[in-house]
């Protein structure tokens, strides 16, 4: 809501890219468009930053935004005048295609895979379905995509969808500075954060198998969940299995938090858990490697480009608590080992997602697009 930063998703990335691009080039004028089903009337927010605008519209509540979302948008910028068009969303460029505008689309789903791990046969169709064919049906008509990992890059050239597809660049999803503030040494040492929507492909549940397993030895154990309930069902089974355990004294809910809360729960935490059963460019593993906590993550490949096993952090099957819980018990065992891994985690967030870094890259590419358009625009 307005005047509120992000905590979760998309939104979060365009927030920190916002904030970067305003840093480097303090005169672009940016506006961002948001559809919203928790508003009952539209506005325009300028509370951010200096030339920031945040397009807030109202959506229908019962319409799937697959729907209503491109007509709202097409809507939009038929009334006003862009250098460049530059969306987070595949829907959101469908009904657009034919303006002359450059446009760049950042993909942050894989919706071809994440759509294994959703039972709901409505949301499978309505979103993962129609976000796949429409991003295979816009890929070859707009002027340059942006891979968040080099993950991203390889799936997207196995498709081979199209014969001259657009100008691909890979540009990591940025941190903001509050992020790698340095803080003073961490005095809750045996707090674990686990920050991920509840939803079965964020597989919460290992988490607390693996806390059971080391509860008696080691004191003052937490572990704190955090996100909001997008699968009722999962929580439930997330509940079940704390009372099964007795873990209801460790593991803590504290439902969708802010921004300055989920910053304050990083650094207050030794390690960080994110073992999914699928992610893109995970915000969770970045953010957590930029206050220096060290994270036990799953051993997908994208996050195997982000995280060196063992040095910055570790990497273990999703499903194998006992590992998860050996790794949990060696770092909250050795303080120094702890304290080292999240240095060089730090260091390399900084080197590699830092804002500042990421807005240079970004405006590099609007230039590069502007020019291969010779649209006759003035540059940023």
């Amino acid at each position: 809501m307005p005047g509120e930063s992000p905590s979760f998703g998309p939104d979060n990335v365009v927030f920190n890219l916002m904030k970067g691009l305003k840093k480097i080039a303090p005169d672009m004028s940016i506006d961002i468009i948001t559809v919203r089903k928790d508003i009952d009337k539209s506005f325009i927010y300028t509370g951010l930053l200096p030339n920031v605008r945040v397009h807030y519209h109202s959506g229908f509540k019962f319409l799937p935004r697959c729907l209503q979302d491109p007509i709202i948008i097409r809507n939009f910028f038929q009334k006003n005048n862009f250098d460049i068009i530059h969306s987070h969303s595949p829907i959101a460029l469908s009904q657009i295609l034919n303006s002359k505008t450059p446009k760049i689309l950042t993909l942050h789903g894989i919706y071809w895979k994440e759509k294994k791990f959703v039972k709901n046969p409505f949301l499978r169709l309505s979103f993962y379905n129609y976000n796949t064919y429409m991003f295979k049906k816009i890929f070859p008509k707009i002027d340059a995509f942006v891979a968040i990992s080099p993950y991203v890059l390889d799936e997207i050239t196995s498709m081979n969808i199209c014969d001259q597809p657009p100008k691909m660049f890979q540009i990591n999803n940025p941190i903001d500075d509050s992020f790698f503030t340095k803080t003073s040494y961490k005095e809750n040492d045996n707090i674990i954060f686990y920050p991920a929507v509840i939803r079965a492909l964020k597989n919460q549940v290992v988490s607390i198998d693996a806390i059971n397993i080391i509860k008696n030895k080691i004191p003052d154990l937490k572990l704190t969940l955090a996100g909001s309930i997008s699968e009722p069902k999962y929580f439930k089974k997330i509940n079940s299995a704390v009372n099964r355990n007795n873990l209801s004294n460790i593991v803590k809910y504290v439902g969708k938090v802010s921004r300055d809360e989920m910053l304050n729960l990083y650094r207050k935490s030794s390690i960080v858990y994110l073992l999914s059963n699928h992610e893109v460019q995970p915000m969770v593993v970045l953010e957590a490697m930029a206050t220096g906590t060290p994270v036990i993550a799953s051993n997908l490949k994208c996050i195997s480009y982000l995280v060196e096993d063992g040095v910055t952090g570790y990497l273990v099957n999703p499903n194998d608590y006992d590992k998860i819980a050996e790794y949990t018990l060696n770092l909250l065992s050795d303080k120094a080992h702890f304290l080292t891994m999240g240095k060089k985690a730090r260091e390399y967030a900084l080197k590699n997602f830092h804002s500042d870094l990421i807005a240079k890259q970004t405006i590099n590419m609007y230039n590069e697009v502007l020019q291969s358009k010779t649209c006759g625009k003035s540059s940023f």
